[in-house]
């Protein structure tokens, strides 16, 4: 396990790929069952009011039901910090609105580990609150590159 290294924030607009330029793996049964699961979720909203209620049920119980769901599908836990966060996933990253921020007030840390990458997102609002949270990301692909873009009050995060 490696330690947290420090990401610089360039702030300059990021390069933004369509998603005609990220390969789309639709093999069918050729497919990997990581990338088939994902596309299922993806192809399946009507299930979202299912797992809402379902969450609801788990919070009111006094359960926290994104450590299980987290654990055992990562991007679903990315995607809930998207939302929670009122950000945009694209096809080679994500961005999120951070208003109010100035660069100096973010800092972001990576830690890499087997084919994962750990993103800690650390924000400082100017009344000294602090709000931190992780996520993971894949990164088991040659062309693997994080950067971080802080631009017209927004934070885009690519790879």
């Amino acid at each position: 396990m490696s330690d947290w290294e420090l990401v610089d924030i360039l702030a300059t607009k990021p390069v933004v790929r369509s998603e005609s330029d990220v390969k789309v793996n639709r093999d069918g049964l050729a497919a990997d069952v990581e990338s088939l699961h994902n596309e299922f979720w993806r192809d399946a909203p009507h299930l979202t009011e299912v797992e809402n209620r379902h969450i609801q049920v788990l919070v009111s119980a006094g359960m926290i039901p994104e450590e299980h769901i987290a654990a055992t599908e990562p991007s679903r836990k990315l995607n809930w910090l998207i939302d929670e966060l009122n950000g945009r996933i694209d096809p080679d990253g994500l961005s999120i609105p951070v208003k109010g921020l100035d660069i100096e007030d973010m800092t972001i840390h990576k830690m890499t580990k087997d084919d994962e990458t750990i993103i800690k997102l650390n924000f400082i609002e100017k009344d000294g609150q602090e709000l931190q949270r992780e996520l993971t990301i894949d990164s088991n692909s040659e062309d693997f590159n994080f950067q971080a873009n802080f631009y017209n009050n927004r934070l885009y995060l690519r790879w």
